[in-house]
Parts: structure tokens; sequence; C-alpha cells
């Protein structure tokens, strides 16, 4: 809130009164000034203003994206305004029960968005003027995106596609218009788009006046690059929310949508032979043009199951799901987005889904010209969703020249009800969150379509995925977790021999819950073998070399799964320390810092699991650097919730007793969070804080309860005092673990 108030100062009445508005004064300004010591705290001192009841930000000390954005639309520096424009106002965020919150965010989230049209409008305005009609149908694509409803801009858009020389696709565009007209309002276009239209299919066709060509991508966007600290709250540009019409949720990521026949499709052709090289390729979540928002969890399955189908094709490297579903949304150009997910080849594609029917459309881009190297457009029914995915695999396998395989899960998944199907990529939409309450509710999701589909193997598989991190993170009792773990695996197996998801599943039981080592290496080296593009194999290949204190074949398994999925925290945060092992510690910074980036609440960042905190800190004390060491970990406590007492206790603490005396007040505040806290974690802050007999009394309590993080006993440098214990020696015998 003080974000969008640039200059201006807001009483602590008013933030209270829209941020706690149930709650007593006495109850509320506690609680706005334990909000204000962390946001100092992670901020800075001085960047949050006090004078009197107001607060405001200091603009000297922190640069804000709303007041840039704001002043570049002042100063008509339109281009700037739309690259600062990354979508609605603190998209995804939500205040539960705050009927005012809501309200004010709705307003600003207007007021923001209809600025961006503005600069789109300037931006296409001024193109036209300079005859630059490419540039001016891309400016004018944009504008529609955000209202397909919007007969001036479609006609604006249809003007330009025509004076470009793509009268084909203004004509499409018109068809399309009046198709959601009629579907959304039950309305007939403005007889302008209608007039122009029959003019467009009468008149002989002319010229382009500019030659198309892709646009370069700015600066910003092929590199990334964000001004330091800026505090970003515009969020990723998916929609401009707060219009009435659910429409204007969703926006347009194929610029051409064309009404094909039933479950035909149209190809377009490559450009210059040049599409034999393109051997990697990155699927960005498929659009949900559906006037319901739920039907997301359709169109984020479908682009799953297409991954999933094209990582069967001998010959080409697909980015894994996690990176590609990272870039969701972003205003960036293919070429940017191909350097990111290190690709060659770009897959982009929208999902509309009315009733039993869906309309798909997909396009495959060459990266390095921006060129369409495939294109194909399906009208038909959702319940033939599975063969279309396997469609789409088998059109781009043979427009890069490469043969699909087959069998395989996928054929496993050809008989399921529709019904079923559904259940199942709704699950898929929640596994990937690790929150235990979307974690139980795609395990029920699941259950449901196993009980539809017995046969369905991948509801099997997937179930299993969800179940194993439910016991890492203690989210439910360890032993029925890991006998349910046990059959779903082998009902899998059982239904699907050829499933690399299964055997990654079996790979976590015998690692983490049997310890069992070489059934756990061969079921990780035979679940990379079925699927080479698996990054989550990989990345579970990489803990099991971990676990056989074998740093280098860890760091070169993580390094093939972070190849696959470069945006993966979990990946970048688990392998920070085989990299110091191997002492390759400036790497460790960097992955450490790109880990934060992505998920700074990330649970292995925050120490939520059986080990201490990842990530920069403990790389910073490995160093001496231990005052920056400190400040780190006191910004992850704040983040993790501690109240302000308990982190100047562990400031003070850290003064006068040095880390040991740090790590008991982190011991006390973990005790507080954690009613029952994990044994291993206990376990490793005793040893921080120099209770070798309490560590060890932890230890043997990790082992009686088979704590899967035990695995990592030899491998974690935090036990290295311990290691000459015979109650920890007798420990590492008993797991067969190598010394």
């Amino acid at each position: 809130m003080l974000a969008t108030a640039p200059g201006r100062a807001l009483s602590r009445d008013k933030l209270v009164a829209v941020l706690w508005p149930e709650a007593t004064p006495e109850r509320a300004r506690p609680q706005l000034s334990d909000a204000v010591y962390i946001l100092r705290g992670a901020l800075g001192e001085e960047v949050i203003r006090a004078a009197g009841d107001d607060l405001s930000l200091n603009p000297a000390l922190l640069t804000i994206d709303v007041a840039r954005f704001e002043d570049a639309v002042a100063a008509a520096r339109w281009e700037e305004a739309v690259e600062l424009y990354r979508g609605p106002l603190l998209d995804g965020f939500h205040v539960p029960d705050s009927a005012e919150f809501e309200e004010w965010l709705y307003t600003e989230r207007s007021r923001l968005g209809r600025q961006y049209e503005r600069a789109l409008e300037a931006l296409a305005a001024a193109a036209e003027a300079a005859r630059d009609h490419t540039a001016a149908v891309s400016w004018w694509r944009r504008r529609a995106a955000l209202d397909p409803l919007d007969g001036a801009v479609a006609l604006r858009l249809m003007q330009s596609l025509a004076a470009s020389g793509n009268r084909a696709e203004a004509l499409r565009h018109a068809t399309i218009h009046a198709r959601l007209l009629r579907e959304e309002l039950d309305a007939e276009p403005d007889t302008a788009i209608a007039a122009l239209a029959e003019r467009l299919r009468r008149e002989p066709p002319a010229a382009p006046t500019t030659v198309p060509a892709p646009l370069p991508p700015s600066p910003a966007a092929a590199e990334g690059a964000t001004p330091p600290a800026v505090a970003t709250i515009i969020g990723p540009a998916s929609a401009v929310v707060g219009a009435p019409r659910p429409w204007r949720l969703r926006a347009f990521a194929v610029p051409v949508m064309v009404i094909a026949l039933a479950f035909t499709a149209t190809y377009g052709a490559s450009r210059g032979g040049r599409v034999a090289s393109a051997r990697s390729v990155g699927v960005l979540p498929f659009v949900n043009m559906s006037p319901d928002p739920a039907n997301t969890y359709f169109s984020d399955g479908l682009s799953e199951q297409i991954i999933l189908a094209l990582s069967r094709v001998d010959g080409l490297r697909v980015a894994a799901r996690t990176s590609s579903f990272a870039l969701r949304n972003r205003e960036l150009s293919v070429r940017a987005i191909a350097d990111t997910l290190d690709v060659q080849s770009v897959l982009e594609g929208s999902v509309l889904v009315d009733g039993d029917r869906m309309r798909v459309i997909a396009q495959l881009i060459d990266a390095r010209s921006g060129f369409h190297i495939w294109s194909a457009q399906y009208d038909g029914d959702r319940r033939d969703a599975l063969a279309l995915q396997d469609s789409v695999a088998y059109a781009i396998a043979g427009a890069l020249h490469l043969q699909l395989a087959g069998g395989g899960a996928q054929a496993a998944q050809r008989v399921v009800s529709a019904e079923a199907y559904d259940l199942y990529l709704r699950g898929l939409y929640l596994r990937n969150s690790l929150q235990a309450d979307q974690l139980r509710q795609a395990s029920v999701y699941f259950d449901r379509a196993i009980a539809l589909e017995p046969r369905f193997a991948g509801a099997w598989a997937a179930k299993a995925s969800v179940v194993a991190p439910m016991a890492y993170f203690r989210y439910a009792n360890r032993d029925s977790i890991v006998a349910q773990l046990r059959m779903l695996t082998s009902r899998a197996l059982e239904l699907d021999p050829n499933s690399g998801e299964a055997y990654t599943v079996l790979g976590m039981l015998k690692l983490f819950f049997d310890w069992d080592w070489t059934g756990a290496e061969s079921a990780l080296q035979r679940a990379v073998a079925l699927n080479p593009n698996d990054a989550h194999a990989w990345h579970h290949l990489g803990n099991y070399y971990s676990a056989m204190s074998r740093p280098r074949e860890a760091a070169a398994a993580r390094a093939r799964a972070l190849q696959l999925d470069p945006l993966n925290a979990r990946t970048l945060a688990s392998g920070l320390s085989d990299l110091l092992l191997t002492g390759d510690t400036a790497v460790a910074l960097d992955r450490a810092r790109r880990a934060a980036r992505l998920d700074p609440v990330h649970p292995l960042l925050l120490g939520r699991g059986p080990s201490q905190p990842a990530g920069v800190a403990p790389i910073l004390m490995s160093q001496g650097r231990r005052d920056e060491s400190i400040d780190e970990y006191l910004r992850l406590a704040a983040l993790r919730g501690a109240t302000r007492q308990e982190v100047e206790s562990m400031r003070a603490a850290y003064a006068s007793s040095g880390v040991a005396g740090f790590w008991k007040q982190w011991l006390a505040m973990d005790l507080r969070q954690s009613p029952s806290p994990d044994p291993m974690r206990m376990a490793s802050l005793h040893t921080l804080s120099g209770d070798t007999t309490g560590a060890l009394d932890w230890l043997e309590r990790a082992y009686a309860e088979r704590n899967p993080g035990l695995i990592y006993l030899m491998h974690d440098r935090t036990y290295a005092p311990l290691r000459a214990q015979p109650r920890f020696a007798r420990i590492a015998r008993a797991m067969k673990l190598p010394t």
C-alpha cells in the first residue's frame, strides 16, 4: 500500500483498517508494528519512515516498480512503461476475510491496468503514424489480449494486419471476435468490423507496406536484467484484473486464433531448412482461454502431458515443467525465453473449454529467427485430450525430423474416461506446491481418478509422487505413508513397467525409507534411462550420490537436472553442499542466490525439513564471513515468523557468545514454532550449539523412527564434530553408510 502511494504518507489507522478490519485497534496496531519491523529487517531500517502516526517509503533507498511505471506513463515514455508493467498488481496475493483490502486492490489494479492499456494504444498509434504496420500489429495484439471483446481495439488490429499485407489474419481475427461476442454477450460485432471484413474479402490483395520481421528483445527482457534494490509488486502479466468481464482475466498467448474444422490441423511450413537443428524445446504453459478460471488446471495439465509425450522423442531435449511454467505470462521475447531454458525452440498455445468441447491452438517457434516451424489448431471433444497430446507430440517430432518412441505411460492412459483424466489433471496442478493442504487435496483427486479408472497407471504414480513428500516434511505419520508409497509404486509399475516416474518414486522409496542403497541406485538409473529428460529423476539420482558421499557424481547429476530445469529452486538449493565439498564455492553461492530469487520462502532455504537452512548463509559461514552469514540467518528467521524479541535475542547472543550462542537462540525459536520438531533438525541444532550429548540423543531418536533425513548423516558437514563419537559410529554402521 505504501508503494502505490509514492511521495505520500499513509496513516496507521488507514493501514490497519484495510489490512486488519476485524481486529480491535489494541490487537491490530501491534501486528502492524511487527510487520514494519520485519520489513525494516529485510529492506533496511531507513526504508520505511515514520512521522507521527504516518508511514511512508523512502524513495531514495528503494526503487518501486509502480512508481517507475506511473512516472513513465506521465512522461509519455510508453515503451518503458510497457516494459515495467509485468501484470496485475500483486497478482495472486490475497488477504483472507478482508473485503476492505480486496476493494483497495481492485481499485489499484484497475487504475494501473488502464494506464497500461493507454501505453499500448499510444505505441500502436505511433507505429501506425510511422507506417510501421508490423510493430503496430504487435502492439494492438497485446492490447486486444487484455479485452478480446473490445470492438474498437479489434478494428484497429484488423486494420493494422491488413495494412501489413496479412489480410487472412485480419479476417481470422474478425471471425474470432464475432464468435466470442456471441458466446459471451449474445451480441453481434460492430458494423465497422463487419464492413472491413467484407471489404477485405472482396478486394484484391495489396502488397504489404512494411516487411514483417520478428521484434528484437529489449535488453532487459533478453538478459533478465532487474535494477538493484527494486520493490516489485506488479505481478505476472496474465491479465489486467479489475474489469467485470471474465474474458479480461486471461491473455491470448497465441496471436492468431483460428476456428478450424473438428480435429483437423493446418501445419505451417518450416523456413529455410533450419528446423533440423531445433533439437531442444521448451513448452510454455498453455493459456486458459475459458471464461472459468478454474479450467486453468486443464490447460496446465495438457501442457504437462505434452511435455511428457515430447520427452519420448528420441534425440529431443525437453525443458522441465518447473522451469517452463515459471515463465508463465512473462513479458519476454521468444529468444529470451529460449535462452533462459537453454532450448532452440519454444512451444506455446491456448486452450478454450466450453462444456465438453475444447479448442486447442499450438505453435512451435524457432527461437533464433522468430519464425514458425509448425502450428496447428484443433476443435473437438475434451474427452479426446489424451489423443490430442500425442497428436501434438507426433506433429512436432515430424516437424523436427525426429522419431517419437512408442508405448510408455501415454499408451497406458488412452483408455481412461474424461472424468478420471480431469481429476488427474487437477491433482497435477496442485502437487508441485509441496504445501500440506494442497498435497492432501491432490491425493484426494488421484484417489477419485483411481476409483473411476483402476488401471490408470498415471494416477497411481502421481499419487505416489505426492505421498512421499508428506512423510519427508512430517505432514503425516511416516509408517502409514511408507505403506501407501510401497503399494502405489508397485501398482504403477504393474500397470506400466516402462514408467520412468514410477521408477523415480521406487528409487525415492528405497533411498529415503528402505535405506536400500543398491536398490535405490538401480531404480534411479533405470528412471533416467527410461526418460533422460526427467529432471526430477536426475535430482533424486543426485540425492543418492550425496547420501553415498560421492559429491562429484552428485554435482554432475544435479547439473543435468538444472540443464533440463534451470529455474527449479529445489534442485538449486539441494545441491549446494556437494559444490562446497568439491570446492566450487563460487558456483554454490551463485546458485544459492538464484534459488533465493526464485523462491525466497522455499522450505529448504528456511530450514523447514530435517536440515538447517540451505542457501547463502551457510556458504558465507564456510568462507569465514560470519557477520554476513548471521545477518542472512536473521533475515531467514524473520521470514520463518520469528518475533522481534527472538531476532534481537539471536543478535545479542551472537554478539556475546559467538556462533554457538546464536544457534542456542535459534533452537529456542524452532521449538516454539514446532511443538513436535524433526529429530534430525534438532540434532543439527544441538551440534551447532555445542551440545554433543543432546545431539546424539536426538540422532538416536531419529534412527529409532527411521527418519528420512538420516541418509545424509555422513554427507552433512554439520555432524563432523560427532563422527568420532561411538554412538554416532553405531548409527552409521547400522545404516551401512559409507565412511
